[in-house]
């Protein structure tokens, strides 16, 4: 026995080393949160092995997988808190370790953010020349103004900004204030730091900075000589805080990108020392929206659940905004979440099941692998699909719940059996349900028929429901 778990040992190793290095973890997460959701934004590892995707943890479980560096965490409930971590995924699967957590809390109905919460920054890579800040844009409004000993820098796009031209071996101040508030409120983050001796680079800034061509994983970038024609050995260029490109020519091309993400570029003129000039406004552009070659759902799993219910699970490295099962080809179900039911089915019937991805504003993804599977043996009676399955008006509950009324026509001697998603939320005698779930989440039910045998019918075409939530003032 020792022996074969030795053996066991050494496979499983040697599988994981064929499949590569993990790639370092990912930065600098971060979150704007609203009253229905949380936007979590980082910065892509730097250096190590390629990277792929990203997959989204909270509480342990993957919550979004996605091939760009942000998600939309949408309709999670107002007034509730989340705790989000992010790894980085190389093309063979290996994960990366995890970022630092990130925490908010949506939205309290009656406490709407207030123009003094703070927005935390940290100022470092401090030379004689440049420092960079980043930030926490928080819940307020994500437009923030910055000052660096009393120069204003104007409205600073993202959460990172890299400032050059500096004197050394001076104190400076740095802060941000909100712009959307009265002038004489407080700063919202502030710092200090002193700048090393040496050098000042006597440089104007690079001019007419203008993207070149952009694809899905890169931007090509060109600019013009300083103004004051001061003598310039190299140029840097910057995406917010950190350094991505150094070219001896007024141009570079910014590679190793994700598609459908902003960037935020400056370019700096360096002297023979390497000190920065002043730096060039920041240009925003982004990636390419739609990926070259956009992954194929992938660990798709069917499993038989009676004689008339199938369950099917998958994975996309990816974000989409649908998927459509497909049955020898034929799409049979159209789903939000990357998990589906199909009922209905005749009992010891076989099936051959992909998955195909509707990425938003991009062509589908290819299919997955086809999945093959059986329902189990049994009757072959089926009731027909309910009739009148519809919602009425959804109502707020309180201050953070809301109620769902759910109604369809009953048929005597059959229940009737409600999804949200591919969970079964129930199974009710009558013909209708109000439901309790928290404000601002996303649902979408379908209703079965289901007979003595317990064997189900066909679903009801979905109803996706937005609950109400009592919003801030």
């Amino acid at each position: 026995m020792r022996t074969l778990v030795a053996l066991f040992v050494l496979a499983a190793t040697a599988g994981s080393a064929a499949a590569g290095p993990a790639p370092l973890a990912p930065a600098d997460l971060t979150g704007s949160v609203a009253d229905t959701g949380i936007a979590l934004s980082w910065r892509q590892p730097a250096g190590g092995p390629a990277v792929a995707s990203f997959r989204v943890y909270e509480n342990g479980a993957v919550v979004r997988r996605t091939a760009t560096t942000s998600a939309p965490m949408q309709y999670i409930g107002v007034n509730t808190t989340h705790t989000y971590t992010v790894t980085a995924v190389s093309a063979t699967g290996v994960e990366s370790p995890a970022s630092a957590p990130f925490t908010g809390t949506t939205w309290t109905p009656g406490m709407a953010p207030q123009c003094d919460e703070p927005a935390p920054l940290t100022v470092f890579d401090v030379t004689s020349s440049g420092l960079s800040v980043r930030w926490s844009v928080g819940r307020s409004s994500p437009q923030l103004d910055l000052t660096v000993n009393g120069r204003d820098y104007g409205i600073v796009p993202g959460t990172s900004l890299r400032v050059g031209g500096l004197t050394p071996d001076t104190s400076y101040a740095v802060a941000l204030r909100r712009v959307n508030c009265d002038p004489r409120n407080p700063t919202v983050g502030y710092a200090t730091t002193r700048t090393l001796p040496g050098a000042t680079n006597a440089a104007a800034a690079p001019r007419n900075v203008a993207v070149t061509g952009q694809t899905d994983r890169a931007i090509g970038l060109a600019w013009s000589f300083p103004s004051d024609g001061s003598y310039v050995h190299q140029y840097a260029v910057y995406d917010g805080a950190y350094r991505v490109a150094t070219t001896w020519t007024p141009s570079a091309t910014v590679t190793n990108l994700f598609h459908n993400t902003v960037h935020r570029f400056t370019v700096a003129a360096l002297d023979v020392a390497g000190n920065e000039s002043e730096h060039s406004p920041v240009l925003s552009p982004s990636t390419a929206a739609c990926p070259a070659g956009p992954p194929s759902p992938s660990r798709p799993a069917a499993t038989a659940v009676t004689a008339s219910t199938l369950r099917l699970d998958w994975a996309l490295e990816s974000t989409a905004a649908s998927y459509t099962v497909l049955d020898g080809g034929r799409a049979v179900a159209t789903v939000t979440e990357p998990a589906a039911v199909l009922t209905g089915l005749a009992p010891s019937s076989p099936h051959s099941l992909q998955v195909v991805g509707s990425l938003p504003g991009c062509p589908d993804t290819p299919a997955s692998a086809p999945m093959s599977v059986t329902t189990l043996p049994g009757p072959a009676d089926r009731p027909a699909a309910p009739l009148g399955f519809h919602a009425g008006q959804p109502t707020v509950a309180g201050a953070y719940d809301a109620d769902v009324p759910l109604s369809w026509t009953p048929v005597p001697g059959l229940a009737y059996r409600l999804y949200d998603g591919a969970t079964v939320v129930g199974t009710y005698a009558g013909g209708a349900v109000t439901l309790r779930t928290r404000g601002a989440t996303r649902h979408q039910y379908r209703l079965t028929a289901v007979n003595a045998s317990g064997d189900e019918s066909a679903a009801t075409a979905p109803l996706d429901v937005i609950t109400p939530f009592l919003p801030a003032p």
